[in-house]
């Protein structure tokens, strides 16, 4: 019997517990807290570009591997898009400033095959003043001429400087085999 009125006094107390849960009178859910506000990203943008005033390369940097020998850089740019050629053209810059403000031996080529040979047409080209400093700094710029004939553009179309190459592929392995460094930016 005392089993029974145990069990008996088990079950009221959960069924009880159950009902007060049912009919809500349990405690109920705090109310959901906001999320803390995540304070705005900063509307400064970075509008100028950092100038650096002085060279990166010190007589000690690389230790001194670049001292006494010649820097040859091959650059290929085949991409339609003209952002990408201002971009290689950009690095091409920086590589140009950095080995001819140290002073260092420099050899820079610049390969342009594909619908990049536009790159090089004398009409509406908002890149020829970038194109005539790097020139009037040694670089040598490559147009293929079998991507010339595909696109339609005739050698007297592009700027007279630029030198009109056979095949843009040849031409980087030229390079490459006459000891060149190649950077496809």
């Amino acid at each position: 019997m005392k089993k029974l009125t145990r069990l008996l006094v088990f079950l009221i107390v959960v069924t009880g517990g159950a009902s007060l849960l049912l009919a809500g009178c349990a405690k109920k859910p705090s109310k959901p807290v906001p999320a803390p506000k995540v304070a705005k990203p900063s509307k400064i943008t970075v509008k100028k570009k950092v100038k650096i005033k002085k060279p990166l390369l010190t007589s000690v940097s690389y230790h001194g591997f670049f001292n006494d020998k010649v820097v040859k850089v091959v650059f290929q740019v085949s991409s339609p898009n003209p952002k990408r050629w201002k971009v290689a053209l950009g690095n091409m810059n920086d590589i140009i400033w950095e080995l001819h403000y140290n002073p260092k031996k420099y050899k820079v080529v610049f390969v342009a095959y594909g619908p990049a040979d536009k790159m090089f047409l004398k009409k509406n080209n908002r890149l020829i003043p970038l194109i005539e400093k790097l020139y009037k700094h040694k670089v040598r710029f490559d147009v293929c001429h079998v991507a010339m004939i595909k696109l339609g553009i005739k050698p007297d179309e592009i700027l007279p400087f630029v030198h009109i190459t056979p095949d843009g592929f040849y031409a980087i392995i030229h390079y490459e085999m006459m000891g060149y460094s190649y950077i496809k930016p």
